[in-house]
């Protein structure tokens, strides 16, 4: 793979030429419009495919990838084109795998509401390690509030993603609430009865694992919120499930506000499996006025 900038002149078919390789799949492979237009500076993603299979018919992505010993999440990565959907065309070129192999490996995860556009879902999530609906709230109760995610769970499914069950304090109002974390962290009864509701949702729908993401939380209740994530960890390690936690970016141990102080690095890290930094949110603007 190598990253070419464009100069004034090129285009999409004198750029291919130069690199020899076929210029329909360059200009698939960046996005670039029907129009082939392209701007001086952009950059564009040359790859060079090492085994090409042209589909012929009564070909499926299975077969294909049955007869040429891969998976078909592998031939969704190697063909952007594809959106993810399995549906081919008699004589179209798809790549069985690139001159340069993969240096190194990586785990992403992703944030999808239930309402994102199925054709996005679809293409990105060949490309994730972790799907993660947002998000399962907490009722006035202290049960599950789950959100409509059964699109994004059977994504995950045929693409080879692991689903990860978020829970947060969002609320039937679309909004964090500091009282309901409040209450899951200071009254033992509510508590157990949300473990037992997470616990049957885990196990049904089969996610992987559990991030936890309690914002706003006021600074008393930052021991208790370390406890209560060593507790789902103890308890759903033990069923072969992964506890995270999500905290909002700290400049410092005791750096002030709603958004911080509950959040301790240290007695959290030592809670989990691990932790996901919103580092979104420096750039991220709220009214406190919206939160409770």
């Amino acid at each position: 793979m190598t990253i070419h900038v464009v100069n004034i002149g090129d285009s999409i078919d004198s750029i291919a030429a130069v690199y020899g390789v076929d210029p329909f799949r360059l200009a698939a492979d960046n996005e670039v419009p029907a129009s082939g237009a392209l701007a001086v500076g952009q950059t564009l993603v040359v790859r060079f495919p090492k085994v090409i299979h042209a589909v012929r018919a009564g070909d499926t992505l299975s077969s294909i990838a049955a007869a040429y010993g891969v998976t078909v999440r592998s031939l969704y990565q190697n063909n952007w084109a594809l959106g993810g959907v399995p549906d081919l065309d008699v004589g179209m070129d798809i790549v069985i795998s690139y001159e340069e192999p993969p240096i190194g490996a990586a785990s992403f995860n992703g944030y999808a509401y239930p309402f994102i556009d199925r054709l996005l879902l679809d293409a990105v999530t060949p490309y994730l390690t972790y799907l993660t609906p947002f998000t399962y709230g907490i009722t006035a109760e202290g049960t599950l509030f789950p959100p409509e995610d059964d699109a994004l769970l059977l994504s995950a499914r045929e693409h080879g993603a692991l689903p990860v069950l978020h829970l947060s304090t969002y609320t039937e109002n679309e909004q964090f609430d500091s009282e309901r974390a409040a209450l899951i962290l200071t009254d033992q009864a509510a508590q157990a009865r949300l473990i037992a509701d997470i616990e049957q949702v885990l196990r049904e729908k089969g996610f992987a694992g559990l991030d936890v993401d309690f914002e706003f939380l006021p600074a008393y209740l930052a021991t208790p919120y370390a406890e209560f994530l060593a507790r789902l960890r103890r308890l759903f390690g033990a069923q072969g499930y992964f506890v995270w936690a999500a905290l909002a970016p700290k400049t410092s141990a005791a750096q002030r506000g709603l958004l911080y102080e509950a959040h301790d690095y240290a007695a959290i890290g030592s809670a989990v499996d691990a932790v996901l930094l919103m580092t979104y949110e420096w750039g991220y603007t709220y009214h406190p006025c919206c939160y409770m």
